[in-house]
């Protein structure tokens, strides 16, 4: 069986930009132990290749187009609609596999292939954080005329939280299949060895508003005032949101934290690993997420979480269990929450404990590939009784 599988793919496995790249990558891993299911992706290159290109690499088959023509938008994505059509004409695939809600679920659903997206987050809400006004109109328009023909049009959507799928309920139709299968993590975050010094938080994530890291950065100012040993790394790229990254680190220096937080900017996969093995918990205070891979990644590492309960986030935390859930915007909750687990080790242990086996039992590629293997041989299936 052929499958092609439509997204934002990283070329190079060692830096990966973030939760959905992250998820596409471990999926594919997953994917590689069905012998019969040839794996076909379809991603873009950056917008100074213009060739498309087609490539071997570890068992599958990447197809590399140029990046968005200007204006395709306005266009409706009708040239990248073309060099998608091309491919799947040529290949056949059994079933398109989307990641994502807009463009890539678009065209693949305008397509007429036997399609499934996968969606990860709700972009109606994440593009309300975006500072920049041109960007948030722009990205509001492609919300209202692509996520939603794309939602409204799918036969077959993953949901990766029931979150998603009850968010999007009023636009699916009657008939389409919803599936429910988490987001993969790579193996190695099963396997990490523990080098936890007992007074680190992690922060792992783009530096954007929505991930509220201010919150993060004030309430770690209180914690230091009674466990100053106390530190916090941030890992993740800060060039989306300059302003947002300015007013971060003007409260740092005036706050005089410049010794005890540190911004590490986008990291290799390598050293990312790290940063979970030295952690002794994650916080995460966004004010939007949907099943964040950064919380999964941390269960899988045996540490437990402190965050904010919205999306699918309580799905995946459970209070007072694996971590503890705080409202959005109260640092004071945050601060205690977190200065509670660096001052009781057994209680990160036993919440550790309890979150790596909710990982393994839940997020292990090989249990999410099977799941998704299936859910092709599903569509492929019933595609064939229809034709």
């Amino acid at each position: 069986m052929q499958v092609a599988i439509v997204g934002d793919y990283p070329l190079d496995s060692a830096h990966l930009r973030g939760g959905v790249e992250a998820a596409f990558a471990y999926l594919v891993k997953g994917l590689r132990q069905f012998e019969d299911l040839q794996v076909h992706i379809i991603t873009m290159q950056s917008e100074s290749h213009m060739e498309s290109t087609e490539i071997e690499q570890d068992g599958v088959i990447l197809h590399l187009l140029p990046g968005l023509a200007r204006f395709e938008l306005a266009r409706m994505y009708r040239i990248y609609q073309s060099q998608l059509n091309e491919i799947l004409d040529r290949i056949q695939p059994a079933v398109v596999h989307a990641q994502g809600s807009t463009y890539h679920a678009y065209a693949a659903l305008k397509s007429g292939s036997p399609t499934v997206l996968t969606v990860h987050g709700v972009f109606r809400e994440d593009i309300k954080y975006a500072r920049n006004l041109v960007i948030r109109l722009r990205n509001q328009l492609a919300a209202l005329l692509i996520e939603r023909y794309s939602l409204s049009h799918t036969r077959h959507l993953i949901a990766i939280s029931r979150y998603v799928a009850t968010y999007f309920s009023s636009l699916l139709r009657p008939e389409t299949q919803v599936y429910y299968i988490p987001n993969a993590i790579d193996k190695s975050y099963l396997n990490l060895q523990d080098i936890a010094s007992g007074h680190t938080i992690l922060f792992a994530g783009r530096v954007l508003p929505l991930k509220r890291l201010l919150d993060l950065v004030k309430a770690f100012e209180k914690i230091i005032q009674h466990f100053p040993q106390a530190q916090l790394r941030i890992a993740g790229e800060c060039q989306s949101e300059p302003a947002y990254v300015k007013t971060i680190r003007a409260f740092i220096r005036e706050a005089g934290l410049h010794n005890q937080v540190h911004l590490l900017g986008s990291l290799s996969e390598e050293a990312v690993l790290r940063e979970f093995a030295a952690c002794d918990v994650l916080a995460l205070p966004s004010a939007q997420e949907n099943a964040p891979m950064v919380i999964a990644q941390a269960m899988a590492a045996g540490k437990p979480v402190v965050a904010t309960p919205v999306g699918g986030v309580s799905g995946m935390v459970s209070h007072g269990e694996t971590g503890f859930l705080v409202d959005v915007g109260d640092t004071d909750g945050l601060a205690d929450a977190l200065l509670h687990l660096l001052r009781d080790s057994s209680l990160r242990a036993r919440m550790g404990q309890l979150g790596h086996k909710f990982a393994a039992e839940n997020y292990h590629p090989d249990i999410v590939a099977k799941r998704t293997y299936d859910v092709y041989q599903r569509i492929a299936a019933s595609h064939r009784q229809r034709r």
